[in-house]
């Protein structure tokens, strides 16, 4: 087991991050920490770090390198950007920091920056084609992304403390202040034509991105607190900037969701969204909860753990075994087991139930981790698992996919009337999707009824689909007693003809 720390030093904070990797390459942060040390602020003038706000990242900075050594850290890595990078005095503030503290600094370029942030998010979001932005204080860093891979990246000198500081002059913008911060804005964007009407979603990283997310979370009553994945449409964005734009600082420091600590910088932050908006074409934001402070974690974990590539390939999986390495070996070998029986019935009924693709990795996911809620108590597992499926670090899913996949894990055991009418996710659900999660919840029970005993007993499945049967032909050795797990399925025939208006006949036969 070993413990690794990482900090990304920005324009407007700090943040501090501690994993723990395990023997078996699972991992887990088990810590982390952020400062608004605001670095950036009042260098403009004079181009240089002020002394009191390298004065409050010094202060940060021991501290987290204390808590470093207090957890038995056995490295840190930390790299600063913009702030720093365009400070005329950011050497001498890395030499400082090395002289005081004993940490080694790394002011990284805009184009790492990006690549870092891109790491971030391509192992955390099932996305392939999209537009990444990381708007922090100083400067905006953007990266177009086909095909999980990057074409185009830039680091944009626009952030939202450098253009409030620049275009502010006093308490709040003035409308000839405002307008003329959107035509730097824009004509800065405009330099870039490969984002160009390029009609892609929006993927934001960065403090103001989270903070536009738990603004609409808020507004909208949303039962996932996470934002990680959460999907604004552009007309909810824009009633969002209407609002924060119509109120004073003192108003806007209220406002359910925004932090009173960006409330200042927020106007000047998401009118850089607004334009990007614009100028890609795009029409949804994705927001994403991991960031350049991620990338650097999976830097390291690619190049020492995965033989030098830090891009994971298929990221639902490997988060979803990643949650699973935690557990015994024994409950390991069920959990996959149950996943691929689970994957055989939906190919084999697809006909009955025709699910798509989507509906197939959401069966996958919950079949993975059907079982996570016993870490909290045996009894009501299914009901602990889903609100763990939901809230656990699963990647590559958004959150009506989360959602579906936890009614999965929770009507897997059966809901009464009244659980079903009260889910708690219940309202990201239409209709269809509830039926459609009725059938593929019989599936996953199934599925897990086939491996009652945790032997892995069924050697080979066969069926054929009648007009008013289903028969399943199931092999198993002929040494082995199959009494439970034969016991276990029979009690699911009746479900099954309840949603698939066909009986379901099995017959086990040994080989």
């Amino acid at each position: 087991m070993e413990r690794v720390a990482f900090i990304d030093l920005g324009s407007n904070s700090v943040r501090f991050i501690i994993y723990e990797i395990s023997k078996t390459g699972s991992y887990r942060l088990i810590y982390q920490e952020k400062e608004s040390i605001r670095l950036s602020e009042n260098m403009w003038d004079e181009g240089a770090l002020t002394k009191e706000a390298m004065e409050r990242a010094l202060q940060s900075l021991q501290s987290f390198v204390h808590m470093a050594k207090v957890m038995d850290v056995k490295s840190i890595k930390s790299v600063a950007t913009a702030a720093v990078r365009l400070a005329s005095n950011g050497d001498d503030f890395i030499q400082r920091i090395l002289d005081e503290t004993g940490m080694e600094l790394e002011c990284i370029s805009g184009e790492e920056e990006a690549r870092l942030g891109f790491l971030g998010v391509i192992n955390t979001i099932g996305l392939k084609n999209f537009v990444i932005f990381d708007l922090g204080g100083a400067s905006t860093e953007v990266t177009l992304v086909k095909n999980r891979q990057i074409e185009q990246s830039v680091s944009l000198p626009i952030g939202a403390l450098t253009l409030t500081g620049t275009y502010q002059k006093g308490g709040e913008f003035t409308d000839k202040e405002y307008q003329n911060m959107v035509k730097a804005i824009k004509k800065t964007i405009a330099s870039h034509k490969w984002l160009k009407n390029a009609k892609m979603p929006l993927l934001g990283i960065g403090g103001t991105a989270r903070n536009i997310a738990k603004m609409d979370q808020r507004k909208l009553n949303y039962p996932i607190t996470k934002i990680h994945s959460y999907e604004i449409p552009y007309h909810r964005f824009m009633e969002l900037l209407d609002d924060v734009k119509s109120k004073p600082l003192e108003q806007r420091k209220k406002i359910n969701g925004l932090s009173s600590e960006r409330a200042d910088i927020i106007i000047a932050g998401m009118t850089i969204v607004q334009e990007l908006f614009n100028y890609v074409n795009s029409k949804t934001l994705v927001v994403g909860g991991s960031g350049l402070r991620e990338g650097l974690f999976y830097d390291y974990y690619g190049h020492h753990y995965l033989g030098g590539n830090p891009i994971i390939e298929d990221i639902l999986t490997h988060s979803a075994e990643n949650i699973l390495l935690d557990m015994t070996k024994h409950e390991l070998i069920h959990a996959k087991y149950v996943a691929t029986l689970a994957d055989t019935l939906f190919m084999k009924w697809k006909s009955l139930h025709k699910g798509d693709a989507n509906l197939r990795r959401c069966l996958k996911a919950a079949a993975l981790l059907h079982d996570i809620g016993k870490r909290v108590n045996y009894y009501s597992h299914a009901r602990h698992g889903c609100y763990m499926l939901i809230n656990s670090n699963l990647y590559g899913m958004n959150h009506v996919e989360q959602a579906f996949s936890g009614f999965l894990v929770m009507n897997s055991h059966g809901l009464t009337p009244k659980e079903y009418k009260t889910f708690l996710y219940g309202k990201l659900l239409d209709d269809e999707q509830r039926t459609m999660g009725k059938k593929l919840s019989i599936i996953l029970a199934i599925a897990e009824a086939l491996d009652e005993s945790h032997e892995q007993l069924i050697s080979s499945i066969h069926t054929t689909i009648e007009p008013q049967v289903v028969r399943l032909e199931l092999t198993y050795p002929k040494e082995r007693n199959i009494s439970v797990t034969r016991h276990a399925v029979h009690k699911l025939e009746k479900s099954f003809k309840k949603e698939f208006k066909r009986a379901l006949h099995i017959e086990w036969t040994p080989v």
